[in-house]
C-alpha cells in the first residue's frame, strides 16, 4: 500500500495549523472540531495559552522529552539548538505507558519514543502539543486521536530512505547468494574438517540467478524507488503495487505498476516497503504467499505487522516460497521461541536497516528543524 491517507479534510488541516500559530504567538483557544458535539467532551487542549514571548523565561519554557534511545552526543546537539528556540529538552528512560506518563506529565513535545502513544496516553498528557516520529513511520502514534485532540504529528521523510534501500538489497543479495548458509557451513567445517576441501553449496539449497529476474515492490514510496534504481544495475524487471502511485510516476523509474496478486504471481523476488496502518495490517498473508513461486525470495524492511507472521512461517516450512530476509518482525524483540529465529531459509537483522552514523546525524538535524518550524507557527512534515 502507499502512504497514509489524509486523516482530515484540507479545511480541518488549515484550522489545525492556524490554531497552532495562534497558540505560540498570542492567546488562543486550541480546539479541533466542534467541542459541543453530542456525547463529546471538550478536548483537554481547549485551554487558554499565554503569549509565546512570555514563555521564554526559564520557568515557563516549553519542554520536549526525548527517550533513552537518543545518544549522548546527539542529545547535546538537540539541547543546544532547541535552547536557542526557547525550548527545554529533557531526557528520561521509559519502556512502558506507566513510565512514560510519570516523566511526561508536563511536556509539550515528544520525540523518538519506544512506547505506543494511544488516545488514552494522550488524554493524560494535557500539555502535549507535538509528536515527532524518528523516521517516516508513524504507527507508534494514534494519528486519528492526535488529530481529535489538537496534537500535531510530524515525521522525518527522506532521512533513511537510501540506507533502508541498501539494506533491502543486502538482504536480497544475501538470500540469492546464500551468504549465511555458506558461512555457517564453512564455520561448521572449520570446527570438524571432513576432508581437504571445504564444503560447497549444501545439498538441496537452490542457487538463484539475479540478472533479468523480476523484482516486485510492495509500496512504491521513497525507499522502494531507490531499490528500483539499484535493481536496474542488475538488469532486473521491476514491478510494483501501490494504489496511491500512478503509472506516470512509475515510468520515471522504469517500473510497471500492477495489482498485488499479479505482483505475487510474477515476481522472483519481493521486497516489502509498506507503512503500517489499518489497511496494510497483514496485507501479506496466506493468500499472497500461496500465489508466489516456490523459488520466490521475500524481503521485508517496512513494518513487521504488515506480514501475517504465522502465514510466513508456514510458507517457509512448507516450501511455498524459498526464503525470507527480515529487518522487521511482528513483535520486537521477538520471543525466543519464534520459529523464524531458527528457520534455515530465513535470516533476520534487528530493525537496523536505517542506522548509519550519517543517518543518525541527519535525523537529529531534521527533528530540530521540525520543532523549530512548529514553534514558528509553520509546522512541516505534518501527517495529520
Amino acid at each position: 500500500m502507499g502512504r497514509l491517507p489524509a486523516a482530515r479534510t484540507h479545511e480541518e488541516q488549515s484550522r489545525l495549523r492556524a490554531s497552532l500559530t495562534a497558540w505560540f504567538f498570542g492567546a488562543s483557544i486550541l480546539a479541533i472540531g466542534p467541542a459541543s458535539a453530542p456525547g463529546r467532551e471538550r478536548s483537554p487542549r481547549t485551554v487558554l495559552r499565554p503569549h509565546f514571548k512570555e514563555r521564554r523565561d526559564v520557568a515557563n519554557r516549553p519542554r520536549a522529552l526525548v527517550s533513552q534511545w537518543v545518544q549522548p552526543n546527539r542529545l547535546v546537539y538537540i539541547k543546544e539548538e532547541l535552547d536557542k528556540a526557547g525550548v527545554e529538552v529533557v531526557q528520561a528512560p521509559f519502556q512502558n505507558e506507566a513510565e512514560l506518563l510519570e516523566v511526561a506529565r508536563d511536556v509539550e513535545g515528544l520525540f523518538e519514543n519506544p512506547v505506543r502513544i494511544t488516545r488514552e496516553v494522550m488524554a493524560q498528557l494535557p500539555n502535549l502539543r507535538v509528536l515527532c516520529a524518528a523516521g517516516i513511520g508513524v504507527d507508534r502514534f494514534d494519528v486519528e486521536a492526535a488529530t481529535d485532540l489538537g496534537i500535531v504529528v510530524v515525521n522525518l521523510p527522506r532521512v533513511f530512505h537510501r540506507e533502508v534501500a541498501a539494506h533491502a538489497m543486502a538482504l536480497l543479495l544475501g538470500l540469492i547468494r546464500k551468504v549465511t548458509v555458506l558461512d555457517a557451513g564453512i564455520k561448521a567445517w572449520a570446527k570438524a574438517p571432513t576432508g581437504p576441501s571445504w564444503p560447497r553449496m549444501p545439498e538441496g539449497v537452490p542457487h538463484h540467478h539475479i540478472y533479468g529476474e523480476t523484482l516486485g515492490l510492495v509500496s512504491f514510496g521513497n525507499i522502494a524507488r531507490v531499490v528500483a534504481t539499484l535493481a536496474r544495475g542488475f538488469e532486473m524487471r521491476v514491478i510494483a503495487y501501490d494504489p496511491y502511485v500512478s503509472q506516470a510516476v512509475a515510468d520515471d523509474y522504469g517500473v510497471q505498476m500492477v495489482d498485488l496478486d499479479t505482483l505475487c504471481r510474477e515476481s522472483d523476488f519481493i521486497s516489502c516497503h509498506s507503512p503500517l496502518n489499518k489497511q496494510t495490517w497483514h496485507m501479506m498473508g496466506e493468500a499472497q504467499f500461496r500465489l508466489m513461486k516456490p523459488t520466490t525470495l521475500f524481503v521485508n524492511t517496512g513494518r513487521g505487522p504488515v506480514v501475517d507472521e504465522a502465514a510466513l512461517i508456514r510458507a517457509l516450512r512448507e516450501g511455498w516460497i524459498a526464503g525470507a530476509g527480515l529487518d522487521v518482525l511482528a513483535v520486537e524483540p521477538p520471543p525466543a521461541n519464534n520459529p523464524l529465529l531458527t528457520a534455515r531459509n530465513c535470516f533476520i537483522t534487528p530493525h537496523i536497516a536505517w542506522a548509519t552514523h550519517a543517518a543518525r546525524a541527519r535525523l537529529m538535524q531534521i527533528a530540530v528543524e521540525n520543532l523549530r518550524a512548529f514553534l514558528d507557527g509553520h509546522p512541516v512534515n505534518v501527517v495529520n
